[in-house]
This record gives C-alpha cells, structure tokens and sequence, in this order.
C-alpha cells in the first residue's frame, strides 16, 4: 500500500477533474504535502476529500452546506472523545473504590 498518491490518482479514485479538486483545496483550506511542484496526498487527505465529493455530489448539499456539516461533524467527534474521557476517569475511581473494597 501506498503512503501517498499524486493529485491525478486522487482525481481518478474520487471521480472528479483536476479543476474540481484544486477548487476544493482551496474552498476547504486543505493543506496538501508537496514534494517539489507536486502534491503528495495522504490517506487521511483523501478521506477529507472524499467525505466532501460525497456531500457535495451524492448527497447534493451546498459548498457551505458542506462546511457546515464538517464543523458539525467536528464538533460532535469533539464532543464524543470528551464523553471517552470522562467515562475512563469514571473508570479509574471506581476501580479504586473495587480495590479498596476487596482489601477490606
């Protein structure tokens, strides 16, 4: 498996044009590796790129649609790795309070 690919391979695994994708770079602030002129993607690139061909093409929203929905995104991955957090150190106290049990 790769570790990066050029932007035409990223092109022709989404389905879009070369045009396309430079408007979404720009549209979406998406930094890009480069290696001399040329971008080199990583996995984690395409699969931004790709959640923004999929809102945009298949599930018709607008670019700032689009926007909107990656904040919301976002925000609630944000929010779920707070609830993780809370939960282990939930976790934490209670195995204390097992361990003080037991010892008694």
């Amino acid at each position: 498996m790769k570790l990066f690919y050029s932007t035409d391979e990223v092109c022709t695994h989404l389905g879009i044009p070369r045009t396309t994708l430079e408007y979404y770079l720009l549209e979406f602030k998406i930094n890009i590796k480069k290696a001399g002129r040329s971008r080199k993607f990583s996995h984690k690139d395409i699969e931004k790129l790709q959640k923004i061909v999929d809102l945009i093409q298949k599930q018709g929203h607008t670019i700032e649609g689009t926007k909107e929905k990656l904040k919301q995104k976002a925000k609630s991955q944000a929010d779920i790795e707070e609830i993780v957090d809370r939960l282990q150190e939930i976790r934490k106290s209670l195995v204390i309070l097992r361990d003080g049990i037991e010892t008694n």
